[in-house]
């Protein structure tokens, strides 16, 4: 149910940057009825290609081609659209998956023209940067949040160790185990000569 509802308002949002982009329905066109299947986890979006190359919900649930998202880009998403392209996992029809890939990665969503039609230009061009802006501060303060958590229990309240600790630590332990085998192997030697 959540999936019919997701790949029915994804069919409306491609196909909205799609009647811009006359090369994109060009470039999808000739693969027309194939299926292509989008997994963002939790969801799987099963959309396939008409025959004037927009996007339809495909009725059959085989897919030609098969496309994951990382879900951790969603987060992303509002700051920078090409975020969720940046680690896919392809799977299928080549061909097929490589001018998706290019539609995708070519269409450019435009939400303050989207927007401009609710209010007005100005308004939608000043709220759009406001949640990008918003969305920047977001994702600066948890790295900061993060990094604060790190230095502190590894500095100040030493529940973990640092990389370099650990590493030195790995070090010392391969050292060890060498020793000790060259001391067993002395004490073989030793005792086979007696």
């Amino acid at each position: 149910m959540l999936d019919q509802i997701a790949s029915s308002s994804a069919v409306a949002i491609l196909n909205r940057l799609l009647m811009r982009a006359d090369w994109a329905r060009e470039r999808l066109a000739p693969f027309a009825a194939r299926v292509a299947r989008f997994e963002v986890p939790p969801l799987r979006l099963n959309l396939a290609v008409a025959d004037d190359g927009t996007f339809a919900v495909a009725a059959r649930e085989a897919a030609d081609v098969t496309i994951t998202f990382d879900a951790a880009a969603l987060p992303n998403l509002l700051a920078d659209p090409q975020a969720l392209m940046r680690n896919v996992h392809l799977s299928g029809d080549a061909e097929f998956a490589q001018a998706l890939s290019q539609v995708l990665q070519e269409l450019r969503p435009e939400p303050e023209e989207e927007l401009s039609r609710f209010v007005g230009d100005a308004a939608a061009v000043r709220l759009v940067g406001f949640l990008r802006a918003a969305a920047t501060q977001i994702k600066q303060a948890a790295e900061r949040l993060s990094a604060s958590a790190a230095d502190y229990f590894v500095a100040e309240n030493p529940m973990l160790v640092s990389r370099s600790e650990a590493d030195g630590f790995a070090r010392d332990v391969a050292r060890l185990r060498d020793d000790v085998e060259r001391l067993a192997k002395r004490i073989e030697h030793i005792a086979g000569e007696n």
